[in-house]
């Protein structure tokens, strides 16, 4: 499953932060708990930030770089940004190994849920580095331990979980929690919104559910999705429901979808081109 691969690398970020603003559910209280330190003092670079979160969530990720790019024009002193663009650099580069210098000397004042989280970047790269990656889940666990509120820490403990069940168990936990209010009263928030969170926690399981075989769930969960949040990704994901089922006519209408919303959509136009190649074949 391709895009699979895709959220596992980078549908990072978005919970453990402070933000209210019209039209947006950003409300967290990022002073009840010891959670990951992502913003500052800079409303704009705030703003950014949750503008690069949401996309980052929803793995948009040609407009979620743009946010965090500019949210370091904004606030250069924030840590958080520079993990993220280290995992979208090119590995090896330069400029990835800026980012990841960047990153470890800015959050030497932060908490300690903070400095675990930036030693994700100590981890073996890969195609899922740095919050996936093979050993991302002990040092989820570890934040997990630090602040069980945190729904960024929640979500990807449930996402880096080596076992297909477990992480099914634990994402649909963590929808509850948001959803319903319902669960484990020390995993449970203690101020904000977090609902923005839903579309993209629902089209999270609807690959682990393809991917473990379930496919009438994985297809309600991308129709879901789709209801919830009418953006490129939403087309995307169904496109690719579509495509791995051998429909390859229903596949080009959501991937089509999918770049008239965005046209600079990487994932859709390479998907585009490589169904046209197995229709001339």
């Amino acid at each position: 499953m391709r895009k699979i691969i895709l959220i596992m690398s980078f549908i990072i970020l978005g919970c453990d932060n402070t933000k209210t603003t019209e039209n947006n559910q950003w409300t967290f209280d990022a002073t009840d708990g010891s959670y990951i330190q992502w913003n500052g003092d800079n409303s704009n670079a705030n703003e950014m930030l949750h503008h690069a979160m949401k996309h980052m969530y929803n793995v948009e990720n040609e407009k979620s770089m743009t946010f965090f790019e500019k949210v370091l024009e904004y606030d250069p002193s924030l840590f958080g940004p520079h993990v993220v663009l280290a995992g979208f650099s090119l590995d090896g580069s330069e400029k990835q190994k800026m980012h990841i210098q960047k990153a470890k000397e800015l959050v030497a004042d932060n908490n300690e849920t903070s400095k675990v989280f930036v030693s994700l970047l100590d981890l073996p790269k890969g195609g899922n580095w740095p919050l996936v990656a093979q050993g991302a889940h002990d040092i989820w666990s570890k934040m997990r331990e630090l602040e069980p509120k945190g729904k960024l820490i929640h979500y990807y403990y449930a996402f880096s979980n080596p076992d297909p069940n477990d992480r099914i168990k634990e994402m649909e936990l963590l929808l509850s929690e948001i959803r319903d209010q319902k669960g484990d009263t020390n995993s449970l928030s203690t101020s904000g919104d977090h609902s923005y969170m839903i579309p993209p926690i629902i089209n999270s399981l609807g690959y682990f559910y393809y991917g473990n075989g379930e496919k009438d769930k994985a297809k309600n969960h991308f129709d879901e999705y789709l209801s919830l949040y009418k953006s490129y990704n939403s087309y995307d994901s169904m496109g690719e429901f579509y495509y791995n089922e051998g429909d390859m006519e229903n596949a080009l209408i959501n991937y089509e979808k999918a770049i008239e919303m965005y046209p600079s959509a990487w994932s859709a136009n390479s998907m585009i081109a490589k169904i046209g190649e197995l229709n001339k074949s």
